[in-house]
């Protein structure tokens, strides 16, 4: 695409951010190899198969574009890295997404701790609650959502943490491959038979690898999704390298740096001049569509949850990687491609915001339209600046100050002192 010139910030952006920009054929396809990276995984709530033919697909598309044993990424041990290094990039972040079940023992629910209720039986342990059951699983004509669990095998759960002692039983080898499962069902205990089949011994030897590995992952999330993050963006820049574009046509050079570096404290403050804008007429919708507390109740324990994380260190240091894969995913990569395609700078961030609010559909519905928007508002900056140093920085400390707060937050000491303060 050739270079234009002029002075208004749609010309200067042009000049800068479509440099060596590839054809409309290969953009598709780029766009379309980051879109399935980055969503791709959720296909893995449908079936496995789903998301074993999405890793499958991207892992074609992107050898195919980016080409990893080509000359144009160096010699022959940086080809022998790049080509690792797209393997490992598409492959490890979906492998951890869902425990394939070909790999342990299990009853095939999803399960919340439960408690009594009015007209129960006596129960001698815990109780658990069988919120959906899986088709074509040990569970599936056995037990149904509502069921709420209170023995394997003839004993009880344990009184103290169920969840966890009915998931270590049910994927033990100690348990029968015939067995019971006792229920709460219409007020009254059942006993109902259930096999679970045990797993061949080297499934179960690589089965427990993988679990221990997916418990490191589950301990320290916000690592893990950096290390993801830099893994996608090292996979970006390969295509980029492969497109023989510029690191400046993401918005990624050493010239202006100080000057960018100084212009993200404002950028830091407008970020959270925009979030504050869009809350109250997002609130006020919240309100009148009766679905706030539960979007807010949604988001606090979400976003508790991944702030409590690992030590502090450690969640700014994946806090700072996350929010850098972002801006060169969504901004320096995707929003200057689809400007190509589109022919406009105002659509293509549009569209880019909307598609960013969306991966953050786990915070609830309102959480993805106030994330739109400052997705809009980051590109803004990019598109002025031409730089990503500055969105990359305000977009970080936006995200590690809301987190620290709300970490801070649900500190019990803190807790109860808010507890005290309230009016009874």
């Amino acid at each position: 695409m050739s270079r234009m010139t002029g002075t208004g910030w749609r010309a200067r952006a042009d000049e800068e951010l479509l440099v060596g920009m590839p054809g409309r054929g290969r953009i598709g396809w780029e766009i379309a190899l980051l879109l399935l990276v980055v969503f791709g995984e959720n296909l893995a709530v449908v079936s496995e198969a789903a998301a074993f033919v999405a890793v499958a697909v991207a892992l074609v598309m992107a050898f195919a574009l980016v080409r990893p044993w080509s000359r144009v990424h160096g010699g022959v041990l940086a080809r022998a890295g790049a080509i690792l290094l797209v393997l490992v990039a598409v492959v490890l972040p979906a492998a951890v997404a869902r425990e394939p079940s070909g790999f342990t023992r299990r009853l095939g629910i999803g399960i919340a701790t439960g408690a009594p209720a009015p007209g129960d039986p006596p129960v001698a342990g815990g109780i658990v609650d069988v919120e959906e059951v899986s088709a074509g699983t040990p569970a599936d004509g056995v037990l149904h959502a509502g069921d709420r669990i209170v023995g394997l095998g003839g004993a009880p759960l344990d009184a103290k943490d169920p969840t966890t002692d009915l998931t270590r039983r049910t994927r033990g080898d100690d348990l029968p491959e015939d067995t019971t499962v006792t229920v709460i069902r219409d007020g009254a205990a059942v006993s109902l038979p259930v096999h679970v089949p045990k797993v061949r011994a080297w499934r179960r030897t690589l089965g427990r690898r993988f679990t221990a590995f997916r418990e490191v992952v589950e301990a320290h999330v916000v690592v893990a999704s950096a290390v993801r993050g830099a893994l996608l963006i090292a996979l970006l820049l390969l295509l980029v390298r492969a497109d023989g574009q510029p690191l400046s046509a993401l918005g990624i050079a050493r010239r202006g740096a100080l000057s960018e570096l100084l212009a993200s404290s404002w950028m830091t403050l407008g970020t959270f001049g925009v979030q504050i804008a869009v809350a109250i007429p997002v609130g006020i919708i919240g309100v009148l569509t009766g679905v706030i507390d539960r979007e807010a109740s949604q988001r606090s324990q979400t976003l508790g949850m991944i702030a409590d994380q690992g030590s502090v260190a450690e969640f700014v240091l994946g806090v700072i990687v996350a929010a850098a894969f972002e801006e060169v995913a969504f901004r320096g990569f995707f929003t200057p491609r689809l400007r190509a395609l589109v022919g406009s700078w105002p659509w293509a961030v549009a569209i880019v915001s909307v598609l960013f609010g969306l991966g953050h559909t786990y915070e609830g519905a309102l959480a993805v339209v106030q994330t739109a928007f400052l997705g809009a508002y980051f590109s803004a900056c990019l598109l002025v600046r031409r730089r990503l140093l500055g969105p990359w920085i305000a977009h970080a400390a936006f995200n590690t100050g809301m987190f620290l707060v709300i970490r801070f937050l649900a500190r019990p000491e803190v807790l109860e002192k808010l507890r005290s303060m309230a009016p009874h």
